[in-house]
């Protein structure tokens, strides 16, 4: 008699948290925040198609807060504008148009 054996499947994980996860070493506040935006705004160009527009969004969004970029842009610029720079380069990130040329 063949008995089946159960294979354990590794978890679930989309290609968008694949992305998310490579890119947040590179995010360290060791390195200079306009390499690291210059980092996060390729990374939203290249993980465009890896899920709908707001997904992607959001989930930049959360990197950006929990990595450093979104409060050091904060520290950087002044109150009305330190979240307007943040969206900016989501934006044109999203439209795999580069802000920094």
């Amino acid at each position: 008699m063949n008995a089946i054996i159960p294979i354990k499947a590794p978890p679930a994980c989309d290609l968008l948290t694949q992305a998310i996860e490579l890119v947040r070493p590179q995010l360290e506040r060791s390195k200079p925040l306009k390499e690291r935006v210059e980092i996060y705004w390729a990374a939203i160009a290249a993980a465009n198609s890896l899920a709908a527009v707001d997904i992607v969004r959001d989930e930049f969004l959360r990197l950006a807060k929990e990595t450093g970029p979104a409060a050091d842009l904060k520290q950087h610029a002044d109150l009305y504008h330190s979240d307007k720079t943040l969206e900016h380069v989501l934006r044109w990130g999203l439209l795999r148009r580069n802000p920094f040329r």
